[in-house]
């Protein structure tokens, strides 16, 4: 396929084959032939009249052409190149119909989305075979431009199926091609009551496909959805879809402000205009009229009036085999035959997505499309994106609530919309006044669910209200089953919830269900439950019963069944920073007992800035001021606190800070009597100090032999293997390889005892990291690559970079740069998402020294001039002997190549740059 045109004003054909599927069933074999020959005459036709092929559709092609005369004539070439043709006897003449519009549209991946592809689809659906259809859009453009001997008659306005506004079509006539045909298949040529739509249907074709199939197989369909979501605009756009294959029609009939259910069968009655009878039930009246039709009853907002519309729907069906109902609510009729299907709200766009990305979401599409209603000149934007991107999220892409978001833009701009979400029930008003009340506010479509519950449903969905993220049903029956509700009720009530739409299930594969609330939904019941003054005992029973969550999870994350438990952190993780946020407030003890277990040892759930932040909130709130003692009661979760914290503020960079911390945490765990907590906080300082190549004395050393041995006495095997693992790292680096090999033999024999996955997944890095120094370079570059597989099986992509990183630095040095570079380009990107300045500076002086290896000296210097800057910030002068002596002969190199004063410019051009900027840089060429 050649590249597409430019985005513009384009004509767009589409082509369909008329009555293809019978012939299909019955002469499979010549309808190969027939439609090896169709698919050469139409592509023929339009390749060799400019168009270019974007898809075939079935038994039909979907072009797009620069010119619409170009587009006119390829039509006509493809009708008489059809009519001409020798077709099978077994087939007959195959007959194709033609619909063409022109407007403007975008390219996206080789194909055209938006309003003017769509109509150009819609107007081919109006069609017969052998006739071409164009709007009038293309009509005036080509009316002087026509074929010879070609003309257009004018076949008046349509209502096309989708569309709001009617649409003027003409024919295009000519001698050879037949003129007489059936009235189009518009809207206006079926029996129905549909309403018309002044707004386009957006997306959904899922949805709608979905509908379509299930209608064909089920006498009762209904669709249900939480309010807003578009329920009701969605059945009507599929009975329009589906309308042709109803003789007797699609009727609608609206249930939302009836209020008695013995008025039922009336509604349904004057729907269809049947009469009343003298001395007749109208239900009876009703069942003998549709027990002859083949119609479809379109039934809209039972929610409030479900057990006897139930019992209404299933006498109609059970006695009228040619009805086929399609209803929508809040919750399904539960009766025999009747499907259901759930209407998501629309597709929301990620958080790391290009502009064009973002555009292409359903709910952006919905919101622009709306935007524009209320300010014309309202376009998606680099500038808006993220605060556009954010509204349609934080309102779960409910279809009302966008529109209602969107109308607020005649006075705000997006980025003042997005600061006001927290109070979207006074900002969300102001909908159509024609529309139902409850549709008018997102507070009232709301206030119209939670008048629908009984008392019990309510006390629970208040309840719920205090989880965020999501819950499961242990959960939810520990936290919010206390009186009036035992976690039997709890059970039944959520339930009802989840039929009801209030709650939404997900299935996550090989887990628990899981349940959450949708963002409105559960602001709406928050304000509930602090108006019944359970708030407080709620948010209580939350963070206890996460706190307990964390100290039993604590105790996993050194088994063999590590993964599984940090799966269920994962996914409550919003739970957990709902409860550290509220007990740092409230019960600071609490928020020290859960940040402890919780993030003291290595928390790859989170980022590294983000656990710092909460260890240290902890701290500071339990501790009062620096100088006061920490109590006995207290002690143990203070000192695994700091020892986390000091893991976090090495691997941020910020090494002095890191050691002052290991220091406090050393000499309260030996005040306090905390052997292990001792233990551990020795050997994560070593680690530390090994890390960053810094002096370590014998003295220090002959300590944590020490350790060691108190470990092997208490049977203190996490601790054992920990020492181990700093110790051969340190005896490795020393060069002292015979030394090292004892421990690396009761590290690995303690690690495969222990099976924890990610102490088998370190046993690979120091390994590798002892080949390094060993100069086996084949071993390390093997070990480095399982390191970061098992590291990434275990989802640590931070250590999996870190594998990768020092993996990329082997191959550098060993003189294979063709292998380090991609590695480079890739890593740089991920430290720099990850929020690492350090980790990227180092990687821009890596690509200084391969670009100093091409003899790019400029960039070179640039970059290290960036990176010194970067490191400078931070504190963070680089304390690796290796790195600073490649340091070293960079800078003489270049100093050689560009003069002192060269370097000292080109230098400090790189310290003015943005780190983006410099990472960019470094980025634009390969070495």
């Amino acid at each position: 396929m050649k590249s597409p045109p430019d985005p513009g004003i384009l004509t767009f054909l589409f082509s369909d084959l008329e009555n293809s599927t019978p012939l299909w069933e019955q002469f499979p074999a010549a309808m190969r032939q027939a439609a090896a020959q169709h698919d050469e005459l139409l592509q023929n036709a339009i390749e060799n009249h400019g168009g270019q092929v974007v898809k075939t559709t079935g038994d039909g092609f979907h072009a797009v052409f620069d010119r619409p005369a170009d587009g006119i004539a390829a039509a006509l070439a493809a009708q008489q190149a059809m009519h001409a043709e020798p077709w099978p006897a077994a087939t007959g003449p195959l007959k194709v119909r033609i619909g063409l519009h022109s407007g403007e549209s975008q390219a996206r991946a080789g194909d055209f989305y938006g309003l003017e592809v769509n109509l150009a689809a819609r107007v081919l659906g109006l069609g017969h075979g052998g006739q071409v259809l164009v709007t009038r859009a293309t009509a005036e453009l080509v009316k002087k431009h026509l074929p010879a001997d070609c003309t257009l008659s004018d076949l008046g306005k349509q209502r096309l199926k989708g569309i709001s506004a009617p649409e003027q079509i003409f024919q295009l006539c000519h001698p050879d091609l037949p003129s007489n045909f059936p009235a189009l298949q518009s809207l206006a040529a079926f029996k129905h009551n549909l309403p018309r739509q002044f707004s386009r249907f957006i997306g959904r074709e899922k949805e709608i496909a979905r509908v379509e199939s299930l209608l064909k197989n089920t006498p009762l369909l209904t669709l249900v959805g939480p309010g807003g979501t578009g329920k009701t605009r969605l059945m009507l756009q599929a009975a329009e879809e589906a309308i042709e294959n109803y003789p007797n029609g699609v009727w609608l009939v609206e249930l939302a402000e009836l209020t008695d259910p013995e008025q039922i069968p009336e509604r349904v009655a004057s729907a269809l205009n049947v009469q009343e009878q003298p001395d007749r039930k109208m239900l009876d009246t009703l069942t003998e009229y549709l027990r002859r039709k083949d119609l479809l009853l379109l039934v809209d907002n039972v929610e409030h009036l479900v057990s006897p519309a139930a019992a209404f729907s299933e006498h109609l069906l059970a006695r009228c085999p040619g009805l086929t109902i399609m209803t929508t609510g809040r919750e399904a009729l539960f009766i025999s035959g009747e499907r259901t299907l759930q209407i998501p709200s629309l597709a929301l766009p990620e958080k790391e997505q290009t502009l064009e990305e973002v555009a292409g979401s359903e709910s952006v599409q919905l919101f622009l499309a709306r935007a524009r209603s209320a300010r014309p000149d309202f376009r998606l934007t680099e500038q808006n994106a993220d605060a556009l991107r954010e509204v349609v999220r934080r309102l779960d892409g409910i279809p009302l609530a966008l529109e209602l978001a969107a109308a607020r833009l005649r006075m705000l701009t997006i980025e003042q919309i997005h600061e006001r979400l927290d109070d979207r029930f006074r900002l969300l008003t102001g909908g159509s006044r024609t529309a139902l009340p409850r549709q008018q506010t997102l507070q009232a479509l709301i206030d119209w669910s939670w008048n629908l519950l009984d008392e019990s449903e309510k006390v629970l969905l208040r309840r719920l209200s205090v989880f965020s993220g999501g819950w499961t049903i242990e959960s939810a029956q520990s936290i919010t089953g206390f009186e009036p509700l035992d976690e039997f009720a709890v059970f039944d009530m959520l339930e009802q919830l989840i039929h009801k739409s209030l709650v939404v299930v997900e299935y996550p594969s090989g887990g628990q269900a899981r349940y959450r609330l949708l963002e409105s939904i559960r602001q709406y019941a928050q304000e509930k439950l602090f108006d019944s003054r359970e708030g407080p005992i709620l948010r209580d029973r939350h963070a206890d019963f996460f706190a307990a969550f964390a100290l039993e999870a604590e105790h996993h994350m050194r088994r063999s069944d590590m993964l599984a438990w940090v799966e269920r952190i994962v996914q409550d993780l919003d739970n957990f920073r709902t409860v550290l946020a509220w007990t740092l407030e409230e019960r600071p003890d609490l928020a020290l007992r859960l940040s402890a277990a919780l993030l003291s040892e290595w928390p790859n759930w989170i980022h590294v800035s983000e656990a710092f932040a909460w260890l240290d909130s902890a701290t500071r709130a339990t501790r009062g001021s620096p100088d006061q003692p920490v109590s006995q009661a207290k002690a143990r979760d203070f000192i695994k606190a700091l020892i986390g914290m000091a893991l976090m503020q090495a691997m941020l960079g910020r090494v002095p800070a890191a050691l002052q911390t290991h220091d406090e945490a050393i000499s309260l765990a030996e005040a306090h009597g905390e052997l292990r907590l001792h233990a551990q906080a020795v050997a994560q300082k070593t680690s530390t100090m090994t890390q960053h190549w810094l002096a370590i004395t014998p003295a220090w050393i002959q300590s944590v032999e020490d350790e060691l041995a108190l470990c092997r006495e208490h049977r203190f095997e996490w601790e054992q293997a920990s020492i181990h693992f700093v110790l051969f790292g340190y005896l490795v680096r020393q060069g002292a390889f015979e030394a090292a090999t004892p421990h690396f033999e009761k590290l690995q024999a303690l690690t495969h005892k222990n099976r924890n996955p990610r102490s088998l997944a370190m046993l690979y890095l120091v390994q590798a990291r002892a080949a390094y120094f060993r100069n086996e370079l084949d071993a390390t570059e093997r070990l480095y690559r399982q390191a970061a597989e098992a590291f990434e099986a275990i989802n640590d992509q931070r250590l999996a970079l870190l594998c990768k990183s020092d993996l990329s630095h082997v191959l550098r040095r060993s003189g294979n740069l063709e292998a380090a570079l991609p590695i480079y380009r890739e890593s740089i990107l991920e430290w720099q998402e990850k929020g690492s300045p350090i980790a990227v500076a180092h990687q821009l002086e890596c690509f200084a020294f391969m670009a100093i290896s091409a003899a790019a000296y400029e960039r070179a210097a640039r970059l290290l001039g960036a990176a010194r800057e970067t490191r400078a910030g931070l504190n963070a002068a680089s304390t690796n002997p290796v790195e600073m002596a490649e340091l070293e002969q960079a800078h003489a190199t270049l100093e050689e190549s560009l003069g002192e004063t060269g370097l000292d410019s080109l230098m400090g051009e790189g310290r003015q740059m943005d780190l983006d900027d410099a990472v960019l840089l470094a980025l634009q060429r390969d070495y």
